[in-house]
Parts: structure tokens; sequence; C-alpha cells
């Protein structure tokens, strides 16, 4: 206990972190300390783990990766899956731990405002997610880099109680997220637009962009609607603008996302996204007599209604901004219904009249132009955010 003190202390400590500590543990469970990177876990014992199958696979596990009967461990396997590409994609376990410690990301730029991205208000650093990071990080000693194969280790170390921290129910540890999306930068208030869905449950909110982790709070929310409005603390940046068609003009989007691993690589995601506009279901009967009174009412009730959405499978994508060619937000990725199906695209205009009637700040605005796709990436940058609901 007191080695891991001080190995907690000094990745703590306040000084720049120019020598990483780590958590060496061999095929024996063996657990030893070191400043040079750990020699990989046996070849034959890791692949082992790797094949072995997942326990119970629960329908309603959390949304980066398989279920097991396990609450926590599922989200250690989650977590530790997203550390594992991030260290794919060259993340060190430097830059790891000055992230996730709260403290400014190195590579940040100044804001749009003048100011430079800086230290969030809390860190996410605890007993509980230095345990991972060793884990996952013990791996790159001799080049292991299979991200499924490394999560899946952790989670089966978890299941066999080899991780040393509380253990609650349900999956409670402080630190260790319940669940991650992202979201939208609405205006320079620090509101963010997400998914309700991603917010159910949670004891604390808390959003990334820019270099910096800002606590959060629930400003608005309609859970009939599926849409959720966050206030973030200090939280800067250049808004989304909304498209001003309710429906979207292109059936071709863009979704950008900002998992765990685009925080620690400081890159956002970029997936294209299928819209099925022929495939809203039909609004209810008109009740009036009046025939125009029952066109407009039809045409609001399509415009309100998700479309289904195809969308490759992928961490973050709750709560992520869909743009058109031009970079104009038209929608916003919502969960599949409760019946199951595709994922689901809010419309652009469903979500203005959402934060029009909550008297919320936004900015939208008529396209010119196509960008290209290194030009939608750097333009999302700017107010697509990383959210992450806590015990």
């Amino acid at each position: 206990m007191w080695i891991r003190c001080c190995v907690l202390s000094l990745l703590l400590s306040g000084a720049p972190v120019a020598s990483a500590m780590y958590k060496c543990v061999d095929a024996d469970g063996n657990v030893t300390y070191s400043q040079t990177a750990c020699e990989e876990p046996s070849g034959a014992a890791f692949r082992a783990a790797a094949a072995r199958p997942t326990p119970h696979v629960d329908a309603d596990a959390g949304m980066d990766g398989g279920g097991s009967d396990d609450v926590l461990c599922d989200r250690v396997r989650d977590f530790a899956l997203e550390l594992a590409w991030a260290m794919r994609q060259g993340v060190g376990i430097d830059r790891a731990v000055s992230i996730l410690s709260g403290r400014a990301d190195p590579s940040s730029f100044a804001d749009g405002y003048g100011r430079r991205a800086g230290r969030g208000s809390r860190s996410i650093l605890g007993d509980d997610v230095l345990e991972i990071i060793n884990q996952v990080f013990a791996f790159a000693g001799r080049g292991t880099s299979d991200p499924a194969g490394i999560a899946e280790a952790a989670a089966r170390r978890c299941l066999q109680g080899r991780f040393e921290f509380d253990r609650g129910a349900p999956g409670g540890t402080d630190g260790l997220r319940r669940a991650a999306g992202s979201g939208i930068l609405l205006n320079p208030q620090g509101m963010v637009l997400t998914a309700d869905r991603l917010i159910a449950d949670c004891g604390r909110l808390r959003v990334y962009r820019g270099g910096a982790w800002h606590e959060a709070s629930l400003l608005h929310r309609d859970s009939a609607v599926g849409l959720a409005v966050l206030l973030a603390d200090d939280l800067h940046g250049r808004p989304a603008v909304f498209a001003v068609a309710d429906k979207p003009s292109d059936q071709m989007l863009f979704a950008m996302t900002l998992p765990l691993r685009g925080v620690l690589s400081g890159e956002v995601g970029l997936a294209d996204a299928d819209v099925d506009m022929s495939s809203a279901a039909a609004p209810a009967a008109p009740v009036s007599s009046d025939a125009a009174a029952n066109a407009a009412a039809a045409t609001e009730i399509d415009a309100a209604r998700p479309l289904p959405l195809a969308l490759e499978p992928g961490p973050a994508q709750l709560g992520a901004p869909l743009l058109n060619s031009a970079g104009l937000l038209s929608g916003l990725a919502l969960p599949p219904a409760d019946d199951g199906g595709p994922p689901r695209l809010m419309p652009a205009g469903a979500l203005l009249r959402f934060l029009t009637s909550a008297d919320i700040a936004h900015y939208s605005a008529a396209g010119l132009g196509k960008l290209t796709r290194q030009e939608l990436r750097r333009r999302a940058a700017g107010f697509t955010v990383h959210v992450e609901c806590l015990p």
C-alpha cells in the first residue's frame, strides 16, 4: 500500500511528468514498479486471456463494448479499450496521465477569446483510473497493440478482483466514468447540447474540450424529446452553427465524435452517416376540418421526428453532431428507439425548436460552398465536446 501511495503522489505532483512510473504485472500476477516500460506479459498467457469468451453478454451494456454480469468490469473494459486505442495512435503514458490528471493539454491552443486552455476544475485521476492506466500501458513494453485483447485482459483482471479499488454497487468508483458520449457547444456561455439518455442516472457530469476538463451541471432537459442542455464552468470555444432547414438537405452527413481516445490524441473523429429521409413514421391522422391546418400540423410532426441513421458502431456517438457538406449542424445522434432499430438523427429544425422553447442562445445560417473532410474536422474541433457521466 505504501508503494502504491508513493506512485500515485509522484504521478499527481505539480511538476511536469518527465519520467512515468510503470506498474508491471507479469503472467503470474506479480506486481513490480519501474521507471522503464514493462516487459510484455507472456505472449501465450496474453493470447489465452484475449481468446477466452466474454462471460454473459448483456444487450443493455455500455455503449463502447461488450457486456458481462459485472457492471463495474464492463466499465473497466470500455475505459481500457479507449486507452489502448489511444496508445496505438502513439499516445504515451506521460500524456495520458497529464491529461487525465486535469493538467492542461500541452498541445492545446489559444481559443478565439484570447485565453489559453487550462486545468479543469477537478482531477479525473484517482486510484481506480491509475490501476487501469498501468494495466493498459504495461502491454506497450514490447509492442503489444491489440486494443480488444488489452481491454479484455483488463476486464478479466477486474472480474478476478485483482484491481484494488472499491467495487461498490452498481459499479461505483468515484473517478471511473459510467457512460461517455459527445456534445455540441452552443454559445460562449458554455452551454452544451447532448442526448438525454447519456446524462440519465449521473451523480455528476464533466466535459472536455480544447485541452481542459470542466465540471458541468444540468440546465434543461426533455426526456420525451431525448435532448438535454448542460452548463459547463468556464467552457469557451467556437460555437456550432445550425442549418436553417427543418430536415437535412443532404442524405449523407458527417458524424463528428470526441471519444476518450480523441481526448488523449487531440483528434475529433469523423464518420460517414447515411440518413433515411424517406422512412420517417407517418403523422397521426388529422383531426381538424381545416385542410391547411392539417397540412401544417403534419409538416410539424414530420420535422420533429427522429430519422433512421446508418452509422457504424463506435464510441461517443451518442450526442454527436452531424454536419452537412457546408459544415453546418444538420442534427444530433440519438440512441435507437426503445424497441430497437438503428441509431437516430434528430434534425436541426427540431433541435432549434427545442432550444428556442427553452430560451437558450444558439446560432444558425444558410450554408455556402462545400468543405473538405479536413476542413470539416477542423471546424468541428471548435464545438465538439466530450461528455462523461460519473457516479
